[in-house]
């Protein structure tokens, strides 16, 4: 009887690129994540004075802010589903050549009301339309940005590759400040000029050195991931929760300062720049020792979190002087700094290789929506008493930990990939 040869088989899973060259495009990668950090910073900064000059009420400026943010929510998943079909590189250039569009177009824009080319309605419209570029187009590097990292991780190191992304985009945002200070020197809107300027530069380099000729990964068509899909529903629920409690503090913090630890106006903006920049380090250590040195797990991290936010707003309901207060919007940080891998990690391992882009979209979203249920509630809740946007917040970190604790997703998060 004829022996009949042995079947050949093909191992046709998707691999990582070798170590060194995932390094590199990682590094790469992060570069180009960390201008739109500073860009989120200068923004904040820059525009408040600015806006006085040119007579727009806080409530307007508000407004700006609100509208990119709305779509930044929506059209974040549409771009992060685009990225599993059509490659991660093309909307990573897409969305930070927007962002540095924006940019250049939102400061000229303001430059045409300083002198007095443009005014009143149109100028307003001008500088909403202007900004909204960022939400409508920026929006594609986050998704696209996660989906190349979760592509060329493992899932043992996934937890770190998204914690190394939010840490970038961290570390943007506390240099933000440093270059908006040395820019505005040469003039008030050079800030804004000069993170465009840096930007474009970094659309060049990922042109031409970000390694991804094809796409990374074999995507083959499928139904579309979506907003209710069980598998990720717990970690999206996860992620709106913590993007209002972490919002609160971010809008709030300088009117605390003034109106419950007495300082002056003048100086208000100061020190509360301080206590968020010690939040943003206390993140920031969060995201680069204590997720990417021990390689902490999304569970772990999803339930320690809102310990942390509890503790750290609680702090500040009954804080009346600074330190008390610094080391509350630490804690805070701290907590933040965790919560962000945690659910992005876990929506990234609960699904297939060709939905990646899709996940970070979804997840995105989720945490982005808290700057737009967060201004409704805390503003409204702080006219009746500065504690009450914190009580608020800390009330929800206790259900977000209840949650944690309770969800069978949350406890499984990155348990199988641990083990392999």
């Amino acid at each position: 009887m004829p022996i009949e040869p042995a079947p050949i088989v093909v191992d046709d899973t998707p691999r990582p690129p070798p170590r060194g060259d995932r390094r590199f495009a990682i590094a790469l990668l992060l570069a180009g994540v960390m201008c739109q950090g500073m860009g989120q910073t200068i923004v904040f900064a820059v525009l408040p004075p600015l806006a006085r000059n040119l007579g727009l009420a806080d409530i307007q400026v508000g407004f700006i802010f609100l509208l990119s943010s709305i779509f930044w929510v929506f059209l974040s998943p549409r771009w992060g589903r685009r990225s599993d079909r059509l490659g991660r590189k093309p909307f990573i250039l897409i969305g930070l050549f927007g962002f540095s569009f924006s940019m250049m177009l939102f400061a000229t824009s303001i430059r045409l009301g300083l002198a007095g080319v443009l005014g009143g309605t149109a100028l307003y419209l001008l500088i909403i339309a202007t900004r909204s570029i960022y939400g409508l187009i920026g929006s594609a590097m986050p998704s696209a940005a996660q989906g190349y990292i979760a592509d060329r991780t493992p899932p043992k190191q996934r937890t770190a590759g998204m914690a190394g992304f939010s840490a970038a985009f961290g570390l943007g945002a506390m240099l933000g400040p440093g270059l908006g200070g040395a820019a505005a020197a040469i003039g008030p809107l050079a800030p804004l000029y000069a993170v465009s300027a840096l930007a474009g530069v970094m659309v060049v380099i990922l042109y031409f050195l970000l390694p991804e000729k094809t796409a990374p990964t074999p995507r083959t068509p499928r139904i579309q991931l979506r907003l209710g899909d069980r598998r990720l529903r717990p970690f999206l629920i996860f992620g709106l929760m913590f993007g209002v409690i972490n919002a609160v503090p971010i809008q709030t913090t300088a009117f605390y300062f003034i109106d419950v630890l007495k300082f002056d106006p003048s100086v208000a903006t100061q020190f509360a720049g301080i206590g968020l920049m010690a939040a943003s380090m206390a993140s920031l250590f969060s995201q680069l020792v204590l997720v990417q040195r021990f390689n902490v797990q999304p569970n772990i991290l999803m339930r320690v979190a809102p310990a942390l936010m509890i503790a750290g707003h609680t702090l500040i309901i009954f804080s009346t002087d600074f330190g008390p207060m610094v080391f509350g919007l630490m804690l805070s940080g701290l907590g933040a700094g965790m919560a962000i891998p945690g659910y992005s990690a876990a929506a990234s391992l609960s699904v297939g290789p060709d939905e990646q882009g899709a996940a970070a979209g979804l997840a995105n979203s989720a945490g982005a929506s808290g700057f737009i249920v967060a201004p409704i509630a805390a503003f409204g809740l702080y006219s009746v008493a500065p504690q009450a946007p914190y009580l608020l917040t800390a009330t929800m970190a206790g259900a977000l930990l209840v949650f944690a604790l309770t969800s069978r997703a949350i406890r499984a998060a990155g348990v199988t990939a641990a083990a392999n």
